[in-house]
Protein backbone atom coordinates (compact mmCIF):
# COMPACT_ATOMS: atom_id res chain seq x y z
CA UNK A 1 0.00 0.00 0.00
CA UNK A 2 1.41 3.73 -0.85
CA UNK A 3 0.34 5.71 2.04
CA UNK A 4 2.34 8.68 0.43
CA UNK A 5 -0.92 9.96 -0.82
CA UNK A 6 -1.94 10.40 3.17
CA UNK A 7 1.17 11.16 4.14
CA UNK A 8 2.83 13.78 1.46
CA UNK A 9 -0.35 17.01 2.03
CA UNK A 10 0.88 16.23 5.96
CA UNK A 11 4.57 17.50 5.02
CA UNK A 12 2.83 19.98 2.74
CA UNK A 13 1.10 21.59 4.98
CA UNK A 14 3.51 21.57 8.02
CA UNK A 15 6.50 22.77 5.79
CA UNK A 16 4.48 25.17 3.42
CA UNK A 17 2.08 26.93 5.78
CA UNK A 18 2.99 25.60 9.37
CA UNK A 19 6.70 26.46 9.44
CA UNK A 20 7.61 27.85 6.15
CA UNK A 21 11.28 29.22 5.40
CA UNK A 22 12.51 30.52 1.93
CA UNK A 23 15.47 28.80 0.87
CA UNK A 24 17.05 28.42 -2.24
CA UNK A 25 18.40 24.29 -3.44
CA UNK A 26 20.99 23.98 -6.01
CA UNK A 27 20.46 20.32 -7.38
CA UNK A 28 24.07 19.73 -8.87
CA UNK A 29 24.56 17.30 -11.55
CA UNK A 30 27.23 15.59 -13.11
CA UNK A 31 29.39 17.35 -14.15
CA UNK A 32 31.24 16.97 -17.68
CA UNK A 33 35.06 17.04 -19.09
CA UNK A 34 35.80 18.40 -22.55
CA UNK A 35 39.16 16.40 -23.31
CA UNK A 36 39.97 18.96 -25.87
CA UNK A 37 39.78 22.24 -23.86
CA UNK A 38 40.07 20.73 -20.23
CA UNK A 39 36.95 22.56 -19.31
CA UNK A 40 35.22 20.78 -16.84
CA UNK A 41 31.07 22.00 -16.58
CA UNK A 42 29.65 22.13 -13.93
CA UNK A 43 25.28 21.61 -14.32
CA UNK A 44 23.19 22.91 -11.38
CA UNK A 45 19.42 23.27 -11.28
CA UNK A 46 18.03 26.32 -8.08
CA UNK A 47 14.66 25.54 -6.75
CA UNK A 48 12.86 28.25 -4.98
CA UNK A 49 11.06 26.39 -2.28
CA UNK A 50 10.04 26.53 1.90
CA UNK A 51 11.84 24.55 4.27
CA UNK A 52 11.31 23.72 7.69
CA UNK A 53 14.59 24.51 9.35
CA UNK A 54 14.66 22.44 12.66
CA UNK A 55 17.77 23.82 14.12
CA UNK A 56 20.82 25.60 13.92
CA UNK A 57 24.06 24.73 15.93
CA UNK A 58 27.33 25.66 16.15
CA UNK A 59 29.68 22.26 15.49
CA UNK A 60 33.11 22.69 17.43
CA UNK A 61 36.23 21.23 15.90
CA UNK A 62 38.53 21.84 18.72
CA UNK A 63 40.93 25.15 19.55
CA UNK A 64 39.09 27.90 17.82
CA UNK A 65 37.69 25.99 14.80
CA UNK A 66 34.39 25.90 14.24
CA UNK A 67 31.39 25.15 11.93
CA UNK A 68 27.68 25.84 11.75
CA UNK A 69 25.05 23.10 10.83
CA UNK A 70 21.77 23.39 9.75
CA UNK A 71 18.59 20.85 10.05
CA UNK A 72 15.75 21.17 7.59
CA UNK A 73 12.60 19.47 6.37
CA UNK A 74 11.64 19.57 2.42
CA UNK A 75 8.32 17.71 0.82
CA UNK A 76 8.94 16.43 -2.59
CA UNK A 77 4.93 16.96 -3.27
CA UNK A 78 4.16 19.81 -5.03
CA UNK A 79 6.05 22.99 -5.00
CA UNK A 80 8.60 20.95 -3.24
CA UNK A 81 11.69 19.06 -4.53
CA UNK A 82 10.50 16.10 -7.04
CA UNK A 83 14.14 14.22 -6.62
CA UNK A 84 16.02 12.94 -3.89
CA UNK A 85 18.81 15.40 -2.43
CA UNK A 86 22.24 13.96 -2.40
CA UNK A 87 25.13 15.12 -0.52
CA UNK A 88 26.59 16.73 -3.72
CA UNK A 89 23.82 19.46 -3.25
CA UNK A 90 23.66 22.53 -1.31
CA UNK A 91 21.28 25.20 -0.60
CA UNK A 92 21.40 29.28 0.57
CA UNK A 93 18.97 29.71 3.65
CA UNK A 94 19.47 33.32 5.75
CA UNK A 95 22.21 34.67 2.78
CA UNK A 96 24.52 31.83 3.63
CA UNK A 97 25.73 28.90 1.38
CA UNK A 98 25.28 25.48 3.03
CA UNK A 99 26.21 21.79 1.98
CA UNK A 100 24.85 19.05 2.33
CA UNK A 101 26.41 16.12 4.23
CA UNK A 102 23.49 13.92 4.96
CA UNK A 103 19.93 13.24 4.04
CA UNK A 104 17.57 11.06 5.08
CA UNK A 105 14.60 10.46 2.79
CA UNK A 106 10.74 9.02 3.77
CA UNK A 107 9.29 6.82 1.80
CA UNK A 108 5.86 5.81 1.49
CA UNK A 109 6.16 2.14 -0.34
CA UNK A 110 7.80 3.95 -3.74
CA UNK A 111 6.73 7.48 -3.39
CA UNK A 112 9.33 9.92 -1.83
CA UNK A 113 7.26 12.54 0.85
CA UNK A 114 10.19 13.92 2.55
CA UNK A 115 13.35 14.32 3.06
CA UNK A 116 15.29 15.41 6.50
CA UNK A 117 18.52 17.43 5.17
CA UNK A 118 21.82 18.14 7.35
CA UNK A 119 24.01 21.09 6.27
CA UNK A 120 27.01 22.58 7.06
CA UNK A 121 28.41 25.85 6.24
CA UNK A 122 30.26 26.52 3.09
Amino acid sequence: MDISATFTPVAVELIDRVFPTAIMFHHHGTATYDPETGAVTETATDTSLSAGVLNRRRVEEGGTAETFEITVWVHHGAGGLDFLPTTADSLTYDGVLWRVTQVAPTYSSASLIASKITARGA
